[in-house]
């Protein structure tokens, strides 16, 4: 058999190169692949952005802007992130810094600023979003009819969010007209109208009719004559007659919610925890709440769920936890706590039952919280705005140092500035002081009437013996203090001849018990209180329980926050609504969660408090 002879000859042996370059191409051929670098984006080529989800979109043109910071480009990319609900944090300060980078002459026009302000809302910055809108200026070529109408909308958000009512209330009723081909966006700007009505104070809402003529004055008709409805029967006839006389008006949209909510319903039943300061410094304060809170649960009918009362010591973090505790066990409300800083703790809780906090917070009330108080604010903005219904522009306000006059004289001011107003002179005072009768003759300008006779007397020759005149630059007086105090400052207000003004004190001019002989000096002084103090001086039915309460105010107190929290949320759903009780009759202001009092006022005759704001009473 012939054998073939192999004519490649012999196999010869790999070369250690070519080895180690077959190993290199396994192993690479084996690995993960890296990622490419994230392509800048082509305009060119890049997919129909209309058609990606927003998260993509944003992320898209946010690094499309980063790498070509053109100003259309930048636009896009913040709108983008303004549309995602919500952006992150860091998706807002990118679109920040884009924003910021803009030249000068870019971030000033009408358009950009507007974005600026926008991005800087969407991060909670209040007064920075106020510094980038500024201004409306009707030469700047950006401003187009939706520019302009998103700028008032914004405007007129950032004044709710600094507490600006009529401010806010009059750039919703300008940007009303504006919405008429967008009804979602006008149906959600006349529930704002509707919002900040009820969170005006009354002075106010009658500064609104004339201002906004005709729409501002049918609002306020509208809201007037529900407020004043307790029946469907009566709020439907009030409707129907306001609907006669106004039958184009935008809030007719709102008419059949508004009236679905007559009569004031309670909200669902369910268990009710209190929490109180039983013990403790506030403890005395705490058990007359809980007294109040008792007595008007038996009053109506009990029928709500059980009444679940927790001591809370006085201690925030034990109120905290006890709340935490409430919502885990499934209680449909709660009331409390009372210390401040307590409510504040409680504030910031972020799982809640809907529920009535007494006392007011810096923290935003989360969900269903609202905060109810008796303090010396209140009795202070009531006041302000009680004077201004008068016509009463040009105070004297008399307070006494420390801790309870600062509070009082920074509401009052507060509140006058909100209507434009300011007092002539604020004089703090110690109404112990030995010089005190000098000291309020200063502030009513005894001495520069008496230099002003001197000086007349010393040109003339003449010896003059005039009385010296009260200051002609005030037409009121608001003194605070406790009962003892003002007590003291008033025998000198008669001594200079100053009576004839009109006087005006918060409640604690008055310690709750009549006393003819002791109160006679106070006679004149107009004050706010509650309700229910003055039937004990005029009793109806004898009821010797309440006149003798240690702390009736807060008897009363208790008695409010329980009927006002059983029917919390039907009026946060219809602000217009309000509900009388024993401390005056209250009110939700649906942006601050705050509940608004509008207390009694009486005024001091012969020595005791008589009701002038009743029917036939002498206002």
């Amino acid at each position: 058999m012939t054998r073939i002879p192999n004519r490649a000859g012999p196999a010869r042996p790999l070369s250690r190169l070519a080895l180690l370059l077959l190993a290199t191409a396994i192993v690479v051929g084996c690995a993960t692949p890296r990622p490419d670098p994230e392509p800048t984006p082509d305009p060119e080529v890049r997919p129909d952005l209309a058609e990606l989800p927003l998260e993509v979109r944003a992320s898209l043109l946010l690094s499309e802007a980063r790498s070509r910071p053109e100003p259309d480009t930048v636009r896009a990319a913040i709108d983008a992130v303004l549309a995602l609900d919500p952006a992150t944090p860091d998706q807002l300060d990118r679109a920040d810094s884009l924003w910021a980078e803009l030249p000068e002459a870019e971030r000033t026009t009408q358009e950009t600023r507007l974005l600026g302000a926008r991005l800087a809302a969407a991060q909670r910055d209040w007064a920075l979003a106020r510094e980038r809108l500024g201004a409306d200026d009707p030469d700047d070529p950006t401003r187009s009819p939706e520019v302009y109408r998103q700028g008032l909308s914004l405007h007129a958000h950032l004044l709710e969010q600094e507490g600006q009512w009529y401010q806010a209330l009059d750039s919703r009723l300008r940007l009303d007209g504006l919405l008429v081909m967008e009804p979602d966006l006008h149906e959600v700007n006349q529930q704002r109208i509707w919002g900040l009505l009820a969170a005006l104070r009354p002075a106010q809402r009658e500064q609104v009719i004339g201002n906004h003529p005709p729409n501002g004055d049918a609002w306020v008709s509208l809201f007037r004559l529900l407020r004043a409805a307790d029946t469907q029967e009566e709020a439907r006839h009030a409707a129907g007659q306001w609907r006669e006389r106004h039958p184009s008006h935008p809030a007719n949209s709102l008419l059949p919610e508004l009236l679905a909510s007559h009569p004031l319903a309670t909200d669902r039943p369910g268990d009710i925890l209190v929490l109180l300061p039983l013990s403790g410094d506030l403890g005395e304060l705490g058990n007359a709440i809980l007294d109040g809170i008792t007595r008007a649960y038996y009053a109506e009918g009990g029928g709500n769920g059980r009444l679940i009362v927790r001591d809370t010591r006085g201690q925030p973090d034990a109120a905290a936890a006890l709340y935490r505790r409430g919502v885990d066990s499934g209680v449909a409300r709660i009331i409390g706590p009372l210390r401040r800083e307590s409510v504040g703790h409680v504030a910031r809780i972020e799982q809640t039952v809907p529920s009535v906090l007494l006392n007011r917070t810096d923290a935003i009330a989360n969900g269903g919280q609202t905060t109810l108080a008796l303090n010396p604010e209140e009795d202070a903005r009531a006041v302000a705005d009680r004077a201004a219904r008068a016509g009463w522009r040009h105070p004297l306000v008399i307070l006494p140092e420390g801790n309870f006059g600062d509070r009082v004289a920074s509401a009052y001011q507060a509140a006058l500035a909100e209507d434009g107003r300011r007092a002539r002179d604020v004089i703090r005072i110690q109404p112990s002081a030995g010089e005190l009768n000098a000291a309020i003759g200063q502030a009513l300008g005894i001495p520069q009437s008496e230099s002003r006779i001197r000086d007349v007397a010393r040109r003339t020759g003449l010896e003059l013996e005039g009385d010296p005149q009260v200051r002609a630059d005030v037409d009121h007086l608001f003194i605070a203090g406790t009962a003892p105090q003002v007590r003291r400052i008033t025998p000198h207000i008669h001594f200079h001849r100053a009576s004839h003004l009109p006087m005006m004190a918060t409640a604690h001019v008055y310690s709750g018990r009549p006393n003819a002989n002791r109160d006679a000096d106070l006679n004149g002084i107009v004050f706010p209180d509650a309700p229910r103090l003055f039937d004990q001086v005029r009793p109806l039915g004898g009821d010797q329980e309440a006149r003798d309460e240690t702390l009736p105010r807060f008897v009363a107190l208790g008695m409010d926050a329980l009927r006002l929290s059983l029917r919390q949320e039907a009026i946060r759903a219809a602000p217009h609504h309000q509900l009388a009780g024993g401390t005056g009759t209250w009110s939700l202001n649906p942006f601050s969660h705050e509940w608004i009092r509008e207390p009694a006022w009486a005024r001091f005759v012969h020595g005791e408090p008589q009701r002038i704001d009743l029917p036939g009473g002498d206002a």
